[in-house]
């Protein structure tokens, strides 16, 4: 437990050095950074990276990877192993997003990798599309995922926090301003619908 704090504080440190620099709502930033290897040290996936410039070790943690379809592209962590040794090109984005130290999601601010990828890789001229960060309000303790901006189509699934008053989700406006779009797996269920705006209360 103790060595996991510590983690994470050296990792709050390093991104607050990223943050000096920047902390705009969705400016990004690349860099190039050796990579390491696997931390099999702490509880939650990390991997270690090291400076190119001075070897300074920079720990990226779970929290720094957000959970959000088509947000992250090249490299699968999962092979990341293969690339031992290897300098990489980190993209960033400076966002809100969702943290977990085990019981349940809460929201935080700081850069974000977007992008693992090869040396020489060409920077990516997508548009990320942000979320908003929110939480259920509904009294029941649950709201309904709906298919469509409508109280009358049919209900696709159900959101159910564990901690109602504290637990945070990803949301996205839609055309209609009193509906947000949600498109996650929880519970081990995908959820991909619309949620009506007064279930919910919008943090950030």
């Amino acid at each position: 437990m103790l060595n996991r704090f510590i983690c994470s504080l050296i990792s709050c440190f390093v991104l607050l050095g990223f943050s000096l620099k920047a902390q705009s709502i969705g400016q990004t930033k690349r860099t190039t950074l050796n990579y390491v290897g696997y931390n099999f040290e702490m509880q939650e996936p990390a991997w270690n990276f090291s400076k190119p410039s001075d070897g300074q070790e920079l720990i990226l943690t779970w929290n720094e990877f957000v959970s959000l379809p088509g947000f992250y592209e090249g490299i699968a962590l999962d092979v990341l192993q293969g690339y031992v040794g290897e300098q990489l090109v980190i993209d960033y984005v400076f966002m809100h997003h969702l943290c977990n130290e085990g019981l349940y999601d809460y929201d935080c601010t700081g850069w974000v990798v977007s992008g693992i990828h090869s040396l020489g890789t060409p920077k990516s001229d997508r548009k990320i599309t942000l979320p908003k960060i929110g939480k259920i309000v509904d009294p029941d303790g649950y709201v309904n995922v709906r298919s469509q901006m409508n109280v009358k189509s049919s209900v696709v699934g159900k959101l159910e926090p564990d901690f109602i008053e504290e637990e945070c989700f990803y949301f996205y406006p839609c055309t209609d301003p009193n509906w947000m779009r949600i498109d996650l797996s929880y519970n081990n269920i995908d959820l991909k619908g619309y949620i009506h705006k007064s279930r919910i209360k919008i943090i950030h």
